[in-house]
């Protein structure tokens, strides 16, 4: 809509309608405002409005001040409104106020859809595509987030959306490096290493980029200046950089990939040929017809649960339903005055099916064994390098560098499904990265531990 109101927040505060500016008041009215953005088509009480825009020097008519300051912002936001009528873009609602944004009209939610699009597109090996997506959510930044705007509360959301920022900066500076677009990226990239000297994810693509660009020597000294910030205690990042530069190693660029990578690749082990899987063969068949049929609905039975197949299951229980049906009719018909030999029907029948049975039984067992497998080991999503995630069966292995990027970027995981909540698998987890992934919880810590 051509009048709908667009709010930002990444940088002072600004209100717009149209390509008009919107004056929003005195800083009171914009602090009261910003809460309302911060929490967008969610309701605030008036009570935690002023906790946040107060803090520990509340007025003493908190709900009252409030009530004034909407009724300010009201004014600005909905002019056409009658007086006395109910607030449309700003309502009261039974939970608090509730400010209405709509899709696209807040340049944060901007910013994070298309962070979220970007670790969405690099997972799936669309590495120009990612690369725009964060080009696209970083221009947004106009200055400080929320500049101007004083208090704890703020002061909080300044840093956790800094935070954010760094993150994204990190992943288009890899994005980058992995491109093969080290020397074009190093004049931006040693700026952002001198604004943010403790992140080590963005010091561990600056060296590469200087390694890469023959400059080890200076990609040394940076590691070695690193290691005095971090107390002589490299991150996992800082640490496989490192190993590298000392190895001489030049990964190939990977400029794009023609087709996505599958969540869902061929998980069967691999198999060699043997003369052992036609003895198993003939001795499946063997065994149902030397039982009479007894043996086809169990041993139909234990190859529908390798399975899982539901169809397989069906014919186990027709199997046996076959043979207890016959026994029965045997069983009747021996107690019974007139019984010679079994109708020549049902021994027909019990025949078929037990020749049936075995052949169909035989045809499923595999002709080919499974190369022994090597002991699994358990790989801790919350501690494990990406150079260890990037082995992880069925999993991509550019998505090795997006889960490093989600636990620095939001904090440790929490179990499996949050992981996957986080975008990370699909859920159901499959059996092959569910066999080998665990999840060890990790205490609350500040993020400069984390990282």
């Amino acid at each position: 809509m051509e009048d709908a109101v667009r709010f930002e927040l990444l940088g002072p505060l600004r209100a717009y309608r149209g390509l008009q500016e919107l004056k929003l008041g005195p800083a009171r009215q914009q602090a009261v405002l910003a809460t309302l953005l911060l929490a967008a088509n969610h309701a605030v009480p008036a009570s935690d409005i002023v906790d946040q825009v107060w803090g520990d020097d509340p007025p003493e008519n908190g709900a009252n001040v409030v009530q004034k300051y909407v009724a300010g912002l009201r004014r600005i936001l909905e002019p056409e409104r009658l007086p006395r009528a109910a607030g449309q873009l700003l309502a009261l609602t039974p939970g608090g106020y509730l400010l209405s944004v709509a899709a696209g009209g807040l340049d944060l939610d901007v910013f994070t859809a298309h962070v979220t699009e970007a670790r969405r597109l690099r997972a799936l090996g669309h590495l120009p595509e990612a690369t725009v997506e964060l080009r696209s959510a970083l221009v947004l930044w106009r200055s400080e987030p929320l500049a101007g705007l004083a208090g704890g509360y703020f002061e909080a959301m300044r840093a956790q959306l800094a935070e954010d920022r760094a993150a994204a900066l990190e992943e288009w500076a890899e994005l980058e490096l992995e491109q093969g677009r080290e020397q074009t990226l190093l004049p931006e990239l040693s700026r952002l290493v001198a604004e943010y000297p403790h992140r080590q994810r963005l010091r561990a693509t600056h060296l590469l980029a200087l390694h890469r660009t023959g400059r080890q020597a200076e990609a040394l000294a940076s590691y070695q200046q690193a290691q005095q910030l971090h107390g002589g205690r490299p991150g996992p990042e800082l640490q496989a950089a490192h190993r590298q530069i000392l190895l001489n190693e030049r990964p190939v660029p990977v400029f794009h990939t023609q087709q996505p990578m599958s969540w869902w690749p061929d998980s069967t082990p691999q198999r060699s040929p043997g003369w052992t899987g036609w003895i198993l063969k003939l001795v499946v068949a063997a065994l149902t017809v030397a039982t009479m049929g007894i043996a086809s609905g169990p041993l139909m039975g234990v190859l529908a649960l390798r399975r899982r197949s539901w169809k397989l299951a069906l014919a186990a229980f027709g199997y046996l339903s076959a043979t207890v049906v016959f026994f029965l009719i045997v069983d009747k018909r021996y107690d019974s005055e007139d019984f010679v030999f079994v109708d020549g029907v049902a021994l027909a029948a019990l025949l078929l099916t037990t020749v049936g049975a075995g052949i169909h039984a035989a045809v499923l067992v595999p002709l080919r064994t499974p190369v022994a497998e090597s002991p699994r080991v358990m790989v801790d999503l919350n501690s494990a390098p990406e150079q260890v995630l990037r082995t992880l069966p069925g999993v991509p292995p550019l998505l090795g560098a997006l889960i490093i990027a989600e636990r620095n970027a939001r904090g440790p995981f929490r179990s499996l499904e949050d992981a996957a909540a986080r975008g990370m698998f699909p859920w159901p987890v499959p059996r092959q990265i569910a066999d080998v992934v665990l999840v060890i919880p990790v205490q609350d810590a500040p993020k400069e531990e984390r990282r």
